[in-house]
């Protein structure tokens, strides 16, 4: 039961840590910071430039994504974030669950499968053209 209490803690503190990684298309120009990043779903009409390619797969609830992959636009400078696609994946991960298995030992460890579900957010990070 301890373990299973610390491994929820510390996938909670990672979580909380979780920061969206971003693929930067140019590396000539950069941007100030902004601090208002628009969510869109679709294209928009306005002529714009995509900046950068941004992925977010440490889940929670649509309202956490979105905020991680806005903080993290802003941070590189984009007006605004456009949702390209959203992909959900089971893995199945396989944890020792014997805690006294020594390599040296002529025992073999138990392993147990262990069903993790992950979400992947893709989204366009946007810089709009000045008229």
């Amino acid at each position: 039961m301890l373990r299973w209490t610390l491994l929820a803690a510390v996938s909670f503190i990672l979580a909380g840590c979780a920061t969206p990684e971003a693929e930067i298309l140019t590396k000539i120009e950069t941007y100030p910071a902004t601090a208002d990043v628009e969510i869109l779903l679709d294209f928009p009409k306005q002529s714009y430039k995509t900046i950068a390619i941004l992925e977010d797969r440490y889940g929670g609830t649509p309202e956490e994504i979105n905020a991680r992959l806005s903080r993290k636009a802003g941070e590189i400078g984009a007006d605004a974030i456009v949702i390209v696609s959203i992909n959900d994946k089971t893995v199945t991960n396989w944890l020792m669950i014997d805690p006294y298995y020594d390599a040296h030992s002529l025992r073999h460890p138990h392993y147990r499968p262990v069903k993790q579900n992950y979400r992947s957010v893709r989204a366009k990070a946007i810089k709009f053209y000045l008229k």
